[in-house]
């Protein structure tokens, strides 16, 4: 294909533009390939390996398939995974991706479609029916689609949700955080944990309007890209329990003191300096990582460095909803800074559960208050 260049992604040869690898932005003509979204796709085929066993139609959808990157590199990677339904509004993209699919030899294992992304998803399969897995990773917000990927997945399985809207999720615009998203954002130094928990709250209620539960197994933030995996059931009784895992973050911007709370309260005061709290959500307060699951994917990952990072860090993680940044912690003691393991181990010293997170590699948890961390710390 004229402007098209062969590259390998993992195990994958891809037909990319050719200006996608050398522009910093990628540009979305004639087709979309963003190269810096590896990260993102390695996980997925981490992620996807570890959920196959568990399906009932071994069948994954991508809606915005772009030029197939993620669809055929799972296609060709998990062969547990039976059949592939690749869709993109771009038939320009569509086409690289049928091509990239026989140079890999797996032409028969995947179905491709030009449509908009909610009609292809409604269709289904090849025999009208719900897929196993529903990938949706959009060009900004996935809120418009919720819906679509939520009808459109099998009871047990398993949606993976892109957002790439982070001024939005992360405090720059937050009436239009509020619009898309039905919560506050917070644009301070765990912003993007916040943002993660905003998005896994919209798929939540919405699901819950459809008499359907989420079970977040694996979330991650890599670079501009927020991205959760969750598993779907139908079952009304646990979607009436949905507020359970739905609450608030207060944040002092005056001294940096944060808390989690069930309960709306826009009069609260900070507990350290009495200063007004700012609110953050509604939002998921819930594990958004299932241990087993992530333990899973590991075994696949073997000598993947930067992926392994990652998930032991998710594995160690406490169920805290925003973290401290240790450099936040050593400008306050005005000492050069802690290694994030040193903060770990000395918080657990003293009796605070405590430990690193997968959302930043400079930054830990904990369910000491900030006070109370440079009190240990001392």
């Amino acid at each position: 294909m004229e402007g098209f260049v062969e590259t390998v992604e993992g195990k994958t040869r891809l037909l990319v533009p050719e200006l996608s690898l050398t522009e910093r932005v990628p540009p979305k003509v004639p087709a979309f390939f963003n190269p810096s979204a590896k990260q993102s796709r390695d996980l997925s085929i981490l992620a996807y390996h570890a959920f196959a066993p568990r399906l009932k139609e071994r069948t994954l959808a991508d809606g915005f398939t772009g030029i197939g990157a993620r669809a055929l590199r799972v296609a060709v990677e998990v062969p547990e995974i039976e059949q592939v339904f690749a869709n993109d509004a771009n038939p320009i993209a569509i086409e690289a991706a049928r091509r990239s699919a026989e140079l890999n030899n797996v032409l028969k294992k995947c179905r491709f479609s030009i449509n908009e992304v909610c009609k292809f998803l409604m269709n289904g399969n090849d025999v009208e029916e719900r897929f196993g897995i529903v990938d949706l990773d959009p060009f900004g917000t996935p809120a418009r689609h919720v819906d679509c990927v939520l009808r459109a997945v099998l009871d047990d399985g398993l949606i993976s949700i892109t957002a790439t809207d982070t001024a939005v999720l992360c405090g720059v615009y937050p009436e239009v955080c509020l619009r898309r998203y039905y919560g506050r954002p917070l644009n301070n130094s765990y912003g993007n944990e916040t943002a993660l928990r905003l998005l896994t709250s919209l798929i939540a209620l919405t699901a819950s309007r459809l008499e359907l539960a989420i079970k977040p197994v694996f979330s991650h933030a890599t670079m501009h890209y927020l991205r959760v995996y969750a598993r779907v059931s139908v079952s009304s009784s646990d979607a009436n329990d949905v507020y359970s895992s739905i609450g608030y973050v207060m944040h002092c911007f005056n001294c940096g003191h944060r808390l989690a709370t069930k309960e709306y309260d826009g009069k609260a005061k900070c507990q350290i300096c009495q200063k007004k709290l700012r609110v953050g959500g509604q939002l998921w307060i819930d594990s958004l990582h299932e241990k087993e699951f992530i333990a899973k994917m590991k075994e696949y990952a073997e000598d993947d460095e930067k992926s392994n990072k990652i998930l032991d860090a998710a594995l160690e993680e406490i169920n805290v909803p925003y973290y401290f940044k240790g450099d936040e912690i050593s400008s306050r003691l005005k000492t050069s800074p802690y290694s994030i393991s040193k903060i770990v181990e000395k918080l657990r010293a003293v009796g605070y559960k405590a430990s690193k997170t997968p959302f930043n590699s400079g930054a830990f948890k904990t369910d000491a208050m900030l006070n109370q961390i440079v009190d240990a710390l001392r």
